[in-house]
């Protein structure tokens, strides 16, 4: 593997926005890549999922500025080693008993998450390692304005900044698989 940049970057525009609109979690499979249907080129997956082991994600819909998600570089030029550490931070507001039983389970468990920022793209977390939930917290305030709800924050540490997936079609198109995966025919989607 060459370490010789080869390419560089324009400035873009700005019609970006921050935000992540939906995350979606699965359970670990070890590791992703060599998960039935997977296809992949340039860091993006093309395919996942096939007709008899469709790809299962569970849907958790987000209110507006409430997560983010950061990729930092850590580099040791003593060491020569080099590995990304991927943090997603949640807030689901109003918590209940379901809540505190899956913030348990994901505790107990290595995901796979797929996060949905506001431009469409999806950002895959813990591809290779599954990620961790290193805290968590279900609070409520002393005010009535006070927040109520969940915080979780996964981390995981991979080789590779992180994967995409295949955007959306545009437009809104129909495509075989649901939204946000319209390109992906046998991933499954659970509310």
């Amino acid at each position: 593997m060459s370490c010789d940049i080869s390419t560089g970057r324009a400035v873009s525009c700005k019609d970006a926005t921050g935000g992540i609109l939906t995350v979606f979690i699965s359970n670990y499979v070890s590791p992703l890549d060599q998960y039935a249907g997977f296809a992949q080129t340039a860091n993006v997956i093309s395919a996942l999922g096939t007709v008899d082991s469709p790809y299962v994600v569970f849907k958790f819909e987000l209110r507006r500025e409430m997560a983010s998600f950061t990729s930092a570089v850590n580099s040791s030029p003593e060491n020569g080693t080099t590995f990304f550490e991927q943090t997603l931070t949640m807030n689901l507001n109003k918590f209940s008993q379901t809540d505190a039983d899956a913030l348990r389970v994901l505790a107990y468990g290595r995901p796979q998450i797929i996060v949905q920022d506001n431009q469409d793209n999806l950002i895959v977390m813990g591809a290779e390692n599954g990620c961790d939930v290193t805290t968590g917290q279900v609070t409520t305030g002393q005010m009535f304005g006070d927040r109520n709800g969940v915080e979780m924050t996964f981390t995981a540490r991979e080789t590779l900044a992180f994967y995409t997936m295949t955007p959306p079609l545009a437009g809104g198109a129909a495509g075989a698989g649901p939204y946000p995966f319209t390109e992906f025919e046998f991933i499954t989607v659970t509310p």
